[in-house]
């Protein structure tokens, strides 16, 4: 299991705890198969939500680490209009925004959005140099983990995994 309480301080150990915590949350993704997509998880959402608001936030981290290694400023929230996506007031906000885009999504398509996703994060984390990642006080490595090993944790009661 990726360790969540301990940051990362290298973009080595960083996409270590990337990559841990991935294989255990696709795992259970893959437990879940097609057939229980529309079940309920236990935390208010069904299984196909839980899934488009992972691929979402893996998204929204990966353009916002893509305009940090291109331009050297790292987006906040309120610069969603930079990243090429719509402004959003809040996570909830964004959040119900993702599930109802993904409403029609089929199972298959979804869960290839979530590994594509997670692959275009991971490819621009590679990318950023060890000045990079120490960037903004830690920001970039706070982002990154929170939007991915620290993220798949929080939900790892509805997926059954702790």
């Amino acid at each position: 299991m990726a360790n969540t309480t301990t940051p990362a301080t290298s973009k080595e150990q960083l996409l270590l705890r990337m990559d841990e915590g991935w294989r255990r949350f696709r795992e259970a993704v893959r437990h879940i198969g097609r057939a229980k997509m529309g079940e309920p998880t236990g935390g208010g959402w069904s299984y196909h939500d839980l899934i488009a608001h992972i691929a979402g936030w893996h998204d929204l981290t990966a353009r916002r680490v893509r305009a940090f290694r291109t331009t050297g400023t790292f987006p906040r929230p309120g610069d969603e209009a930079a990243l090429g996506i719509a402004a959003f007031a809040d996570a909830d906000e964004f959040n119900a925004r993702l599930v109802s885009s993904h409403r029609l999504v089929g199972a298959e398509a979804l869960v290839d959005e979530l590994d594509t996703t997670f692959r275009a994060l991971r490819a621009e984390v590679a990318e950023l140099t060890a000045e990079q990642i120490q960037g903004y006080r830690g920001a970039i490595i706070k982002t990154v983990a929170a939007n991915t090993y620290g993220h798949y944790e929080e939900h790892a009661t509805e997926l059954g995994l702790s």
